[in-house]
């Protein structure tokens, strides 16, 4: 495959992928890694991560790290058929695509199934495990992120700060992103962490967007 060939099949797949494409995928289109390194060097390509290139002149994505981590955790599979066991993204990475809050995540982090064993050599991608059922997922600007309701639980479950907490409470139902009912539902297991009473999800609630003075 000649160099003008290796970019537009890496071109192709990144059109679905915010400009984005992983050297697996780009292989597997036929392209040779040196053409990709060599198009690196020519300032056609631009390498974001590790296996991870972004077309220079592609509208640059919000959170373009992140979705290049991402990405990074299943390289062979497109976007577009990710399932959660190639990684959902969640906990304060997932606050920060629903835009909840302040959220000041300390690096990227993701989800998987209790049986999938991941490893990863970046200091800022943390790796959580737990069941994931339908309602507990969803898909925002193509990526696959935990849901409202259960990234606050997931917060939650890590005892997140009640002020930050509360303040992603605030902006969720303020949005309609969520009912009371709901968030209260989603806090229930947690209560005794913040010292209440065994599942008192309500109490939860109000404690949590009491602390933002609401």
């Amino acid at each position: 495959m000649s160099l003008a060939a290796s970019l537009a099949a890496a071109s192709t797949i990144a059109e679905a992928q915010w400009g984005l494409f992983t050297t697996r995928q780009a292989q597997a289109a036929g392209a040779a890694r040196r053409d990709l390194v060599r198009l690196e060097q020519a300032g056609v390509l631009e390498r974001v991560a590790h296996g991870v290139y972004f077309v220079a002149g592609a509208p640059r994505p919000e959170l373009l790290e992140l979705r290049a981590a991402w990405l990074q955790l299943s390289p062979g599979t497109p976007v577009g058929t990710r399932t959660p066991g190639e990684g959902v993204i969640s906990h304060m990475s997932a606050a920060l695509v629903h835009d909840l809050g302040t959220p000041d995540p300390l690096g990227h982090e993701f989800t998987f199934p209790a049986t999938r064993r991941v490893r990863t050599r970046r200091s800022d991608v943390g790796i959580h495990h737990g069941a994931l059922g339908p309602d507990d997922i969803a898909w925002v600007d193509q990526m696959l992120v935990t849901s409202v309701p259960r990234t606050l639980s997931d917060l939650a479950a890590v005892n997140t700060d009640g002020g930050h907490l509360g303040e992603m409470l605030s902006d969720a139902l303020d949005r309609g992103l969520l009912t009371p009912t709901i968030a209260a539902s989603a806090l229930t297991s947690h209560s005794q962490s913040y010292g209440l009473p065994p599942r008192d999800g309500p109490g939860l609630l109000r404690l949590l967007l009491s602390e933002i003075g609401r």
